[in-house]
């Protein structure tokens, strides 16, 4: 399939290469410029502060060279070895001249003219000490006076500067071969990464148009190991996937055994009202059976209520409703809710006994949910009680918690389930058939986690004794 052009020149890959591309341009833009424009004059400079040093060193013995007497000519031997040490340390040539400027040494070539020099010389016998630098044609010229035997004289030192040109050649020729191969290299590494970088995103992306069409469980999203970026985008990818994975599952079954839960009952409650209405019709009329089977629809009808109740607080938790955050007495709020079981543990044979704290018990947390947890475990607890037992409710804190217990003489809790019983739809199998629609315990330890609490089954051996704890509250709030 042919690819259209412009799609293509807007895509990642071209930006990408042509990002590195343009970043490693400029990179070797600027580097040029900083080290080729100064590098000819810091070599020249170089080359001057040579002659200048070495002429400091050798400017002494040049002093107290002698004049022979029979010829008034300044030491040729001398001068020379003078000559001899300031080449081999500047690579220049040494000229001497009078005050007349006629040449009382000329290097090698005793008989060297030299009337280029003469505008320099003259300079440096007005100037004095100061010397007089000047750069023709790639050849430094230095004229200083001096003084020997009482005479005056200028120093000419002349070096040629031909090699610093050569050697800026040499380093931009150098420079712009690495240049090139520095651009050579980023191109390829540039595509490499690019493409190793868009095929990883283009299996996300793949994967992710599939997850959109078949489902979170039908498509698993490629594995990407890779500690960068897109290695994390692909995991979060991953996690979102299993996440809603699970959601999807929980939905299903919560659809699932919502409907039994709710079929269930309404069957129930269905024929009771049937037989309820045969009786009625029937001639002679049996009260004695009607009103059984009205108690018996009458409880369909609360099991019922309580289911309702259940699926509301579950799809409030759910949709992530702010729960108040407030300090609450829990010695008061647990004999406010005892109170409301009463009658149901009068009608099971059981007693609650809420036992007082030493002090009283503050916790920073929403009443309401506090209030629903502690009527789930009294539920749950007077279930299974057996007839004649108590249920105890205590409170206590320390450490900056408060934590409310409800503790009972049942048949407790096997191991394996300890955890299970705290998941949705999930009921122990102690319970038989007492036990409700297995949401209490799942609906009690969310709200106690969005109150930043727990709530945990600290004793499940003899009876159960279920815990929830609650960030505590100082006296004074």
């Amino acid at each position: 399939m042919r690819v259209p052009l412009r799609p293509w020149l807007l895509g990642l890959r071209p930006r990408l290469l042509a990002a590195l591309l343009l970043t490693s341009a400029v990179t070797l833009a600027v580097a040029a410029l900083a080290l080729l424009s100064p590098l000819e004059e810091r070599l020249r400079t170089d080359g001057e502060s040579t002659v200048l040093t070495a002429l400091g060193t050798v400017r002494p013995e040049l002093a107290e060279i002698e004049v022979q007497p029979h010829s008034d000519r300044l030491n040729e031997a001398e001068v020379r070895k003078a000559a001899l040490v300031l080449r081999r340390r500047s690579q220049a040539t040494l000229t001497i001249l009078d005050s007349r400027l006629d040449v009382v040494y000329a290097g090698a070539n005793p008989t060297q003219d030299v009337p280029d020099y003469f505008g320099q010389a003259r300079r440096a016998l007005r100037l004095g000490k100061a010397p007089v630098r000047e750069v023709r044609e790639d050849q430094l010229i230095l004229a200083q006076r001096i003084a020997i035997a009482g005479r005056h004289y200028v120093l000419v030192l002349t070096k040629r500067l031909d090699y610093v040109a050569s050697a800026v050649r040499v380093v931009r020729t150098a420079f712009l071969e690495a240049a090139g191969a520095g651009l050579l290299v980023a191109l390829i590494l540039g595509i490499g990464l690019a493409t190793t970088l868009l095929r990883r995103l283009e299996r996300l992306r793949d994967a992710t148009r599939e997850l959109e069409r078949r489902g979170p469980e039908a498509v698993a999203l490629p594995e990407d190991r890779a500690r960068d970026e897109v290695g994390e985008l692909t995991r979060a990818f991953a996690g979102m996937q299993a996440r809603l994975g699970r959601q999807e599952a929980a939905r299903r079954a919560f659809v699932a055994t919502a409907s039994h839960e709710l079929r269930t009952p309404l069957t129930s409650l269905d024929a009771m009202l049937e037989l309820l209405e045969d009786d009625l019709r029937a001639e002679p009329l049996d009260l004695t059976d009607a009103r059984e089977r009205a108690a018996r629809a009458h409880e369909q009808a609360r099991r019922l209520s309580r289911l309702a109740a259940d699926l509301l607080d579950l799809s409030r938790l759910d949709a992530e409703v702010t729960l108040r955050s407030e300090p609450l007495e829990l010695g008061e709020l647990s004999r406010a809710v005892a109170a409301e079981f009463e009658l149901t543990a009068a009608e099971r044979g059981a007693h609650v006994n809420v036992k007082p704290p030493p002090r009283p018990c503050w916790a920073q947390a929403d009443p309401g949910a506090v209030a629903r947890i502690v009527r789930i475990l009294l539920d749950n607890a007077l279930r299974v009680a057996p007839a004649g037992s108590e249920v105890e409710v205590a409170v206590a804190n320390g450490n900056g918690c408060a934590r409310l217990s409800v503790h009972d003489d049942g048949p407790g809790v096997p191991v394996p389930e300890r955890e299970l019983i705290f998941e949705r739809f999930q009921r122990g199998s102690t319970a038989g058939g007492r036990g409700g629609f297995g949401l209490g315990l799942a609906i009690g330890r969310e709200l106690a986690s969005r109150m930043d609490g727990t709530l945990e089954l600290v004793n499940g051996d003899e009876g159960a004794r279920f815990q929830l704890g609650l960030p505590g509250a100082r006296d004074d709030e």
